[in-house]
């Protein structure tokens, strides 16, 4: 883990909110390349919620796609697919706000309509 990596982990732990810079377009438009983000402890892991996960290539806010039991499954929203399954534990936090030129844009869970949407996108990609 790179230091930054390791004192986001270790804050987050703590019950500590924290904020850092985005990088990638994987969740396009929702997170931007350069996008910050604040990121609050969670206790409980819904579809729909956009969390930050401790995966193998680092560091990622991506959407909840299946909880089951002890295992979440995540999918950036701009992604053509799942990310591979991770450990609960692997879910350090939710992404409450999405911080672009100097505004605070609040980020909640994706409603049923969006699911919906989504699927259905998935269907007719070619």
């Amino acid at each position: 883990m790179t230091d930054a990596t390791t004192v986001i982990v270790d804050l987050l732990a703590s019950g500590h909110a924290v904020q850092f810079q985005a990088r990638g377009d994987s969740m396009y438009p929702l997170i931007r390349d350069a996008d910050y983000l604040h990121v609050e402890p969670c206790d409980v892991v819904r579809v729909g919620d956009v969390v930050l996960v401790l995966a193998e290539r680092g560091l990622t806010a991506h959407r909840v796609v299946v909880v089951v039991g002890e295992v979440v499954v995540t999918r950036g929203d701009n992604a053509p697919a799942d990310d591979d399954p991770v450990p609960r534990e692997k879910v350090l936090g939710k992404v409450t706000a999405v911080i672009r030129e100097g505004k605070r844009l609040n980020v909640g869970r994706i409603g049923l309509i969006g699911r919906i949407r989504r699927i259905g996108r998935s269907l007719f990609v070619l």
